[in-house]
Order: C-alpha cells, then sequence, then structure tokens
C-alpha cells in the first residue's frame, strides 16, 4: 500500500521518538519554559472553578451542538455578530484544518509569506493536494507585500494565509495592506486571517478584520483559547466568517466534537474579561523590561505584539539554543524560518524573563572571552 507523502513525511513515530519540549541536558533542572508562547499567568480562576463543576458529569455526553460556546463567543465579541458567524474547534490549529478542508481540493493552490506559521499552514494543504506558494515578507522589516501577494494570485489560488500578528515575528500586517489585499482578490479566493495573538496588539495600524466579516467579504477569521485565555492544554479555538461559510465549514464537525470540559472553559474565559486585561497589561510590561536589556546588552528584536519576542545575536541560533537548553532554558531557533541568527522568546514568568537574561549575558560574554 501506498500512502500520501506529505502524510507520512512526520510521523507519529518520529513525535514520539523527537528530544521533548520539558527535557533538559540535566535532570536535575527545572526547565523555564519559554518555547511555546504560553500564558505564564495561567487560565482564569472562574475556568478552573467551571472544569472543576463539569468533571463530575464526564460520565454523560456533552451536549450534540456547541451553541452555548458560540453564543458566548459572539457575546464577546459583540459588534453584531451572531453564534452563526462562529464556528469553533479543538484549538485553532483545527480551526485552520477545516477551512482547508472546506475550501481545498487537489491542484488548488495556497499562498503565505513566510516567515510565517507555515509549518501548520503546510501540515494541512500538501495533504488535500494543494500547492503552496511563497510571497515572503520584506526582509529585515517582515513588512508585508498585499502588491506581490495579489501578483502571485492564479485562477487555481483558493486562500491566502494572513498571520497577524504573525508568528515567528511577532509584527504587524497594517489596515492599509490588507484592505488592499482584500480590494485586489478575485471572487473565488478566501481569505485566512490567523489572529491567535489579537488581544496582545496595542497599536491603531491593526486591521478592525470584524469589519470585512460584517461587510460580507471572503474572510474567516481564526482565534484561540491558548493564549490571553490560558488554555492552551484544552486545546480550544474558533474561527469567525459570514454565515454561509461558517456553516459551510461547521458541516464538516464530527457530532460531539467539542468536549464537556472545553465547552465549560470557553464559556468560563469569555465571561471574565477582566482576566485577559490582567495577562496582557502583564505581558507589556514584561515585554518592555526585556526591549530594555536586549538594548543594554546590544541585542537586534523586532517589537512585538504578540506574547512573545523575537531577536537575533551573532550566535548561530541552534548553537545558542543548545547553550540555554543545557542551563534550563527552552526558547525556539528561528533556522527552520531562514533566520539562522534568530531566536523567539516566549515572555514567562518575572522569575523567568530575570533568569533568562542573567544566563543570556553570561552565555554571550563567555562565548566573547574565548574570541
Amino acid at each position: 500500500m501506498q500512502f500520501n507523502p506529505y502524510v507520512s513525511a512526520f510521523t507519529r513515530q518520529d513525535a514520539d521518538t523527537a528530544l521533548d519540549d520539558g527535557q533538559v541536558a540535566s535532570p536535575a533542572v527545572q526547565p523555564y519554559r519559554l518555547q511555546n508562547n504560553e500564558n505564564p499567568l495561567g487560565p482564569s480562576p472562574r475556568v478552573v472553578e467551571a472544569i472543576q463543576a463539569a468533571a463530575s458529569t464526564l460520565a454523560i455526553y456533552p451536549r450534540f451542538t456547541d451553541i452555548e460556546l458560540r453564543r458566548a463567543i459572539a457575546e464577546t465579541l459583540g459588534r453584531g455578530l451572531t453564534p452563526q458567524h462562529i464556528f469553533t474547534g479543538c484549538s485553532g490549529f483545527e480551526a485552520l484544518e477545516l477551512i482547508m478542508r472546506a475550501a481545498l481540493l487537489p491542484g488548488d493552490e495556497v499562498i503565505l509569506s513566510s516567515p510565517t506559521f507555515a509549518g501548520a499552514y503546510k501540515k494541512v494543504s500538501l495533504p488535500l493536494g494543494a500547492n503552496v506558494i511563497d510571497v515572503p515578507l520584506e526582509p529585515g522589516t517582515f513588512r508585508y507585500r498585499p502588491a506581490e501577494v495579489l501578483a502571485a494570485v492564479s485562477n487555481r489560488t483558493k486562500l491566502v494565509m494572513v498571520c497577524n500578528p504573525n508568528n515567528p515575528t511577532g509584527t504587524l500586517i497594517d489596515s492599509r495592506a490588507l484592505d488592499e489585499l482584500l480590494r485586489g482578490l478575485p471572487d473565488h479566493v478566501l481569505v485566512v486571517v490567523d489572529e491567535v495573538y489579537h488581544h496582545f496588539v496595542d497599536s491603531d495600524e491593526y486591521p478592525d478584520s470584524l469589519k470585512y466579516v460584517l461587510e460580507g467579504k471572503n474572510i474567516v477569521i481564526v482565534h484561540s483559547f491558548s493564549k490571553a485565555y490560558g488554555l492552551a492544554g484544552l486545546r480550544l479555538g474558533y474561527g469567525i466568517a459570514q454565515p454561509a461559510i461558517a456553516n459551510q465549514i461547521a458541516g464538516l464537525h464530527r457530532g460531539f466534537h467539542q468536549n464537556k470540559l472545553a465547552l465549560a472553559a470557553g464559556i468560563a474565559a469569555c465571561r471574565d474579561q477582566a482576566h485577559v486585561r490582567r495577562v496582557v497589561d502583564y505581558v507589556h510590561t514584561e515585554a518592555r523590561w526585556v526591549y530594555a536589556q536586549f538594548d543594554r546588552l546590544d541585542i537586534r528584536y523586532w517589537r512585538s505584539c504578540t506574547n512573545f519576542i523575537l531577536f537575533e545575536t551573532r550566535l548561530p541560533a541552534d548553537e545558542l539554543q543548545e547553550d540555554l537548553r543545557a542551563r534550563g532554558f527552552l526558547l525556539r531557533g528561528q533556522t527552520g524560518n531562514g533566520l539562522p541568527y534568530a531566536m523567539r522568546l516566549s515572555l514567562g514568568t518575572r522569575e523567568a524573563n530575570r533568569a533568562f537574561i542573567a544566563t543570556l549575558e553570561d552565555i554571550l560574554r563567555a562565548r566573547r572571552a574565548k574570541g
């Protein structure tokens, strides 16, 4: 039997034998997890209470529909959105997968702009037989180039992936760029705006993408409960689109597609926006401190609209990643994204951020001493 080569390119066995995210060189070292953009403050206490209450009813199936969760999301977003504008998934990743499964046929094209969350976009689109077209961001600034993206569109183009704020750069695609893109695309192209870090944005240049949904544009927005809400371990996300598009995508759901704990947690999280504001304020405070330390150490970095910061040293990222791992710090090198000297720092607890800067400074000092 022959298998799809894209599916088997990374197997379960590969994942089982790969170096675990929690593994460090010395088992005596408790690692600082600064690699997965997790929420250092955790979920709302109301969410924990809701999960505990739901846990006693796990012998009973959840509701077949996710309508209560979609209603809570729509109420939180406001703007006249209804539950019919929402579809949910088991993570933002699955929301992306549902979109691609609904939209793509073999031979269709997906346009993305690297460096971006390309691994996830390719993992879904390639097994569906789609071709991925890369229109890179502007080198150095990571500015989005809508004119170049539009020039790459063909009659086979079905999706344009827009990660905003972008991962791993933390940079924005501004409202003018998104507007130029949407105005220039033909009707057969759907824009997928991956906004899982949107809570952390504090910029007047950030697009009001919900406006385009309400105007009936060919756009789907993806959000997640993993970041500002602190529910990465529950795997809960959702998409927003005009009802006809959202309904088509939701038609791919299996029965009972959301479990009881996720449903209860998502609803409770939506109803505690004060906790989200605390998380965002904390991240902004820690980011300002890290920027000041990078300035002091003469380390290049890109100001971020997310809960992580991309930075660059004169050391190869793979080497620095191993040096940090040996000292108990887990970060994500960006060699695979074409940035061989760059690393992505997830903003952690105050203790973790300060310990990281001290360790990084010590590593760089030792390397300079060696010449």
